[in-house]
């Protein structure tokens, strides 16, 4: 973390605002003050990232991966007066410029704080370059049975965890099936959670229960059907079946917001060698208060129990990648 002064010149009165109408009607004092942070102490830009191949990937030697996809501003945010606060400090890490006023109410002030990850991919970064140096190992020890493996998508609402996951379902159901023979078989089942349980999408919506397995650990929703995948083109249908089902919502940020945790679980038989499975969890949006003043009461609530099931969740993994176990309801 690191603090930055501004000049006396850039260091204007300012009305008593909220934080997000004093960063837009400063955007131009502290967009000049981020990028001399830049060159000043960054240096150059970082060239863009040239990962392994799939099959080098470290993420095979790794129980828990974390790795950052920023997205580019969207038109309306910049006609609204947005900026960019987010600066790509090599291949790992991420610079966040957190723009505020000072405790006098009048003069600005930026802090940088600095957030290392497993990868960080930038806003000129592909989804095949995602998918490629991140999922596609993952894809192929699924396939190759004996494994469990998980990619969850997680991050604000509007910040773009539905398109990619969208573009990853597209690129893997090749990939899936060219790794197998004839004589194996994928079974999918595609669960909806959401504030008012689990149900079922392969079922029309029917309720269902989420049940934990004492013995193996697993967690399994139930009753649930599981239906069997012939080839990459009726995986690749049964993905946007999936997702025209989703209950979307417009929200103060994205106007087709998921309002629930898509949980798409593929299992893969193989004669002679113990099953293999690969989940995609496409997780619902957290959102800031100030996102949320326009909702209505019944959203708010909702807001409110997305939130801490994301949280329960970042609880879940920190302990998982500590190598013990969490559970909470």
């Amino acid at each position: 973390r690191r603090a930055s002064r501004m000049g006396n010149s850039e260091s204007q009165p300012i009305r008593n605002s909220d934080k997000r109408t004093a960063r837009r009607d400063n955007a131009e004092l502290f967009n000049a003050a981020i990028w001399r942070y830049r060159g000043d102490v960054l240096g150059p830009l970082p060239q863009p990232f040239e990962g392994p191949s799939g099959d080098d990937c470290e993420s095979e030697h790794q129980r828990v991966r974390v790795c950052v996809r920023r997205r580019p501003l969207f038109p309306h945010e910049r006609r609204a007066g947005e900026f960019d606060v987010l600066s790509r400090a090599g291949n790992d890490a991420i610079v966040v410029h957190d723009c505020r006023m000072r405790p006098d109410c009048r003069n600005l002030l930026i802090n940088h704080h600095s957030f290392t990850f497993d990868r960080v991919f930038d806003e000129e970064a592909t989804t095949d370059e995602v998918y490629s140096a991140e999922v596609l190992p993952l894809v192929r020890r699924a396939a190759a049975g004996s494994v469990a493996a998980t990619v969850l998508m997680y991050g604000q609402t509007g910040s773009g965890k539905t398109f990619t996951m969208a573009g990853l379902h597209s690129r893997l159901c090749d990939d899936l099936f060219a790794s197998l023979s004839p004589a194996d078989e994928v079974t999918a089942t595609l669960t909806e959670l959401g504030v008012g349980g689990a149900r079922d999408l392969l079922r029309g919506g029917d309720v269902c229960q989420v049940l934990a397995d004492p013995a193996t650990g697993t967690v399994e929703p139930l009753p649930c059907a599981e239906v069997r995948v012939d080839g990459a083109t009726g995986l690749r249908a049964l993905f946007e079946y999936g997702a025209s089902l989703r209950e979307t919502a417009a929200t103060g940020v994205h106007d087709a917001s998921s309002r629930s945790h898509a949980v798409f679980r593929l299992h893969v038989q193989r004669a002679g060698v113990p099953g293999g499975s690969l989940t995609l969890v496409d997780l619902a949006g957290s959102e800031q208060r100030i996102d949320a003043d326009s909702h209505s009461s019944e959203r708010t609530r909702e807001s409110a129990a997305i939130n801490a099931s994301l949280l329960a969740l970042k609880d879940s993994v920190a302990s998982l990648n500590g190598g013990g176990e969490f559970r909470s309801a």
